[in-house]
C-alpha cells in the first residue's frame, strides 16, 4: 500500500502505533504489578512488550509497497482485537473490580423501568426477528474487515488509515476499561432467550462465536456498539451513499446487542457515548486533515 501523503498518512499510522503500544505496555505494567499471579504469567507480559518492539522495529524498515510485511504492517491493529479481547476475561480476573457489574445492573432497572436484555426478547417472541438481529449480531464481525478492505484495495489510503486509527482507539480503550472495571454480560448471568429462537441457524452461529470467543467482563461499554457506530460515523464522513446502505445493519446491531441478551442498555448507551468522544476527538487533533478533506469535497461538488 503506498502512501500518497506520506505526513497526513503518516500521522494517522503513528497514532496508531502509539494507541496499540500504551495498551500493551499498560496491560503488561498492571500485570507486573497483580497480586496471586498464576503459573507461567510472564507470557502474556513478555508476549505484549514483545509486539511493541515489533510494531517500532517495523516503522524503520523500508517498506515495500506489496507483499505480506505490508499488509501485516498495515492490518496488524486490526488482526490483535479478537485475541486481546479474549485475553480481557483474563486480565479482569487478576486486576479488576468486579463490583460494577451489579451496579450497572441496578441502574439499568431504575433507569428503564425493566431488565431489557431479559423483557425484549419475551415481548417480541419472533423468529423472523430473532434471525435478522442475529444475522446483523453476526454482521459486526465482518464490518471492520470489510470496509476496509474496500478503501484498502482501492488505494483509499488515508480514508482507510482513519478507519483503522478510529477503531483502534475504540476498542483498545474499551478494553482497558474492560480490564480494570469488568463488568459481566447477561449472556454469562443470565439463561439465553432459547424457546421458540433457539434451532436456528443465525441464533446457533452468534451463540457458537459468542460461547467460544466472548470474553466475561467486556460488557460495558459495549463493544459491539462502540465499534459499529465509529466505524458507520467513519463511513459517513467518506463515502455518505455507503453509509446509507450501512445504516440499517447498524441499528440491527445495536438492537441486537440487548433483544439476544448480550448486553443491558447502559451498555449500549455508554458504547454511542464512547464512539461519539473518540469521533469527535478525532476531528478536533486531526483538523488540518479534516479541512483539507473538507475543500476538496467542496471541488468537487463546483465541478
Amino acid at each position: 500500500m503506498q502512501e500518497r501523503n506520506g505526513g497526513q498518512e503518516g500521522r494517522l499510522r503513528t497514532a496508531t502505533d502509539g494507541v496499540v503500544s500504551v495498551y500493551l505496555v499498560a496491560t503488561a505494567f498492571l500485570l507486573l504489578l497483580a497480586p496471586g499471579k498464576p503459573a507461567g504469567w510472564r507470557v502474556v507480559p513478555a508476549a505484549h512488550l514483545g509486539v511493541v518492539a515489533l510494531i517500532w522495529l517495523a516503522r524503520r524498515r523500508e517498506s515495500p509497497r506489496s507483499g505480506l510485511f505490508t499488509v501485516l504492517r498495515d492490518w496488524y491493529a486490526v488482526f490483535l482485537m479478537p485475541p486481546l479481547f479474549k485475553e480481557v476475561e483474563f486480565l479482569a480476573g487478576r486486576l479488576g473490580d468486579w463490583r460494577l457489574t451489579a451496579v450497572i445492573q441496578k441502574w439499568d432497572t431504575a433507569l428503564f423501568g425493566a431488565d431489557w436484555s431479559l423483557e425484549l426478547s419475551r415481548s417480541l417472541p419472533w423468529v423472523a426477528l430473532s434471525e435478522l438481529l442475529h444475522l446483523s449480531y453476526f454482521a459486526y464481525l465482518l464490518l471492520v474487515p470489510a470496509i476496509g478492505a474496500r478503501w484498502y484495495l482501492a488505494g483509499r489510503n488515508r480514508e482507510f488509515r482513519e478507519l483503522v486509527l478510529l477503531v483502534a482507539v475504540t476498542a483498545y480503550v474499551s478494553y482497558l476499561f474492560f480490564v480494570l472495571f469488568p463488568v459481566d454480560s447477561p449472556f454469562y448471568l443470565q439463561p439465553p432467550p432459547g424457546k421458540p429462537f433457539d434451532g436456528y441457524p443465525f441464533y446457533r452461529l452468534v451463540h457458537v462465536i459468542s460461547g467460544q470467543g466472548g470474553a466475561r467482563g467486556g460488557a460495558f461499554p459495549s463493544a459491539h456498539v462502540s465499534i459499529t457506530a465509529v466505524v458507520w460515523l467513519a463511513v459517513l464522513r467518506n463515502e455518505r451513499r455507503l453509509a446509507g446502505w450501512l445504516l440499517p445493519v447498524t441499528c440491527g446491531i445495536f438492537f441486537a446487542t440487548v433483544y439476544g441478551r448480550f448486553h443491558y442498555v447502559l451498555d449500549v448507551f455508554a458504547g454511542w457515548t464512547l464512539a461519539l468522544l473518540v469521533y469527535g476527538s478525532f476531528l478536533l487533533l486531526f483538523r488540518e486533515e479534516t479541512d483539507r478533506q473538507r475543500g476538496r469535497m467542496d471541488t468537487n461538488k463546483d465541478r
